[in-house]
């Protein structure tokens, strides 16, 4: 069984969300986390489903306009 957790400061650093929004997250139980002692860890695939779950698409201007027109 070869998986890798990250830690709090790890996830920030690879995600680009501040340590404290992530312990805002644990706390409030939006993103999945294990506790073991005093360390929170979190798995990698945890992390990238809860940054992708809320993908806004690009929107294609140039064809919103002409249906406006």
């Amino acid at each position: 069984m070869e998986r890798k957790f990250l830690s709090i400061r790890q996830a920030a650093g690879i995600s680009s969300l501040s340590a404290r929004f992530l312990y805002a997250l644990c706390k409030d139980r939006k993103l999945k986390y294990y506790k073991i002692g005093k360390r929170i860890l979190i798995d990698p695939e945890d992390l990238e489903q809860l940054i992708t779950q809320d993908c806004v698409e690009p929107v294609d201007w140039s064809e919103k306009t002409r249906k406006w027109q």
